[in-house]
């Protein structure tokens, strides 16, 4: 279980939740417990997107996701991807919060 892997960022209009893959639950709450497996690895939710199955995340404004290579930032519902896979690439992505 895994709760450590997950960063929230709090300003005075959102809540921003980041997370190295996904975070594996339909609603978001600081400190509960899921499954560092899906946190690290899991592509399931940004697969489900690019196939139109878009859900958002309850629990946080906007959810910030790396790990499965876009080809530019991608957005589905509260949900943005921003590993354009720098590595192979040579396109760094950031989202700024504040």
């Amino acid at each position: 279980m895994c709760y450590r892997n997950i960063i929230q960022v709090e300003t005075s209009s959102k809540k921003y939740v980041i997370a190295h893959a996904d975070y594996p639950d339909d609603r978001y709450d600081y400190g509960k417990q899921v499954d560092i497996d899906s946190v690290l690895w899991s592509r399931d939710r940004l697969l489900g997107s690019l196939q139109g199955n878009i859900h958002p995340i309850r629990g946080a404004d906007t959810f910030i996701f790396g790990h499965m290579i876009v080809d530019y930032t991608t957005t589905f519902a509260n949900q943005i991807y921003i590993d354009t896979g720098s590595f192979c690439s040579g396109n760094l992505s950031f989202f700024k919060i504040k």
